[in-house]
């Protein structure tokens, strides 16, 4: 007989990491059921699925459809997960619990004692993270518009030595954004942000800058799947294989992005690693070529070039913030500060170095202008203080790009 599958049972689901996790971690014929509130109850009664997680809005309105509930969702009045026992009744849990636990966990910080400011900390999530703060011995205090502690609050709890961000502000698309600025919390030991895509929050951004250590929430949705695994079919997860998928995940969702000087080759590069990876490949410049009908360079000789400037920055908030796609950037991207967090947020950055006598002038207006030598001047220190590997230029773009392969896999898994 044929095993049923497992899934996730939501409302407007849409894209999801979760299926690609589940068959990392396990193998799982793993799918999204999408279904409206009416629907819920016969789902639920049906003989569809094995086993499945649930996500908003369901995650309170199926529990009287249960018929056991684990203590720790009871406690905290919500279901992630339901499980079908051998005798044919549903059990109801929370692996969000576990999941978060796991990513504190990961940050090696003393908590006990000390203080967390948890952002959202009123809403369901929110109070899974409270929950398991407050168990790891922290005072923790939840952070809203309005209530005992409010955003305006936050100049009070400087001594605060973890924050939390369990709202939706600044996830994928509308990012980067922040719930708020973490400046008030001189005492910030770490930083977490549940949100997952993109890779590098606003907030996290905030506390790189100011050498916090951060972590989004990639590792806790691993680890509730990872928990979840274990209640579907008894195999238990281990913590280095949630580690491995993790890094695996992230590897892939990130975008690759080639920066350097004018014509050192990175949209032939780039074209190059699309073909080897099939990631799609978006160059900024062609970009702007296309939706202005006519060459950087001659939008650059009409408008100028401080124009130019802002259309590609409009360009980088559109394509920037997107997943698993390989983006090649104008030699001037790095003349805006601003374009370092657009790039950052959700990419491995990757300057390509070139022997400045070997670089063209064709079609490229400020190097003729201004001569390679003195562009290179000034942008060649912000191209190495971006990028996350530098990579010397090869015979061959194909040769190029499997260089730059080799070197992101080998900075993703170090102990390889």
């Amino acid at each position: 007989m044929k095993q049923r599958p497992y899934g996730v049972l939501g409302r407007l689901l849409g894209h999801s990491y979760t299926p690609v996790i589940y068959r990392e971690l396990a193998g799982l014929d793993y799918r999204t059921f999408e279904r409206e509130p009416e629907e819920v109850a016969s789902f639920l009664a049906g003989d569809s699925w094995e086993g499945i997680n649930v996500t908003i809005p369901y995650k309170r309105d199926v529990m009287p459809y249960l018929d056991d509930v684990s203590p720790i969702a009871r406690r905290l009045g919500n279901v992630n997960t339901i499980t079908r026992l051998p005798d044919g009744r549903l059990r109801g849990d929370n692996t969000d619990y576990y999941g978060f636990r796991v990513l504190i966990q990961s940050m090696e910080i003393d908590l006990a004692g000390k203080t967390a400011l948890v952002f959202g900390g009123d809403g369901g999530a929110g109070s899974t993270c409270c929950t398991v703060l407050s168990d790891l011995g922290m005072e923790v205090h939840p952070v809203a518009r309005a209530g005992a502690v409010t955003y305006d609050d936050l100049g009070r709890w400087g001594h605060a030595a973890v924050a939390v961000n369990c709202t939706p502000v600044g996830m994928y698309p509308a990012c980067p954004a922040s719930v708020c600025s973490l400046d008030a919390l001189s005492g910030l030991e770490g930083l977490i942000d549940i949100v997952y895509n993109p890779a590098r929050t606003d907030l996290m951004m905030q506390a790189e800058r100011r050498g916090i250590p951060c972590a989004g929430g990639l590792l806790m949705l691993v680890a509730q799947a990872a928990r979840a695994v274990e209640l579907y079919t008894g195999e238990v997860i281990s913590h280095e294989r949630m580690l491995e998928v993790t890094r695996h995940l992230a590897s892939a969702e990130e975008n690759i992005v080639l920066i350097g000087m004018p014509g050192s080759g990175k949209t032939q590069v780039a074209r190059s690693i699309s073909e080897l990876t099939g990631r799609p490949h978006i160059d900024t410049d062609h970009v702007i070529a296309e939706r202005h009908a006519m060459t950087c360079e001659d939008f650059i000789n009409k408008h100028g070039e401080a124009a130019f400037r802002e259309e590609e920055t409009r360009v980088l908030q559109e394509t920037a913030s997107k997943s698993g796609t390989v983006i090649s950037c104008g030699g001037g991207v790095v003349e805006r500060t601003a374009n370092y967090e657009l790039l950052h947020q959700n990419s491995r950055i990757v300057m390509l170095d070139r022997s400045l006598a070997e670089l063209s002038v064709d079609g490229r207006p400020l190097s003729k202008r201004e001569g390679v030598e003195q562009l290179a001047a000034r942008r060649m220190h912000a191209y190495r203080t971006w990028a996350d590997i530098v990579v010397d230029v090869q015979g061959t773009a194909a040769d190029t790009a499997r260089d730059v392969l080799s070197k992101l896999e080998r900075a993703a898994y170090p102990n390889r």
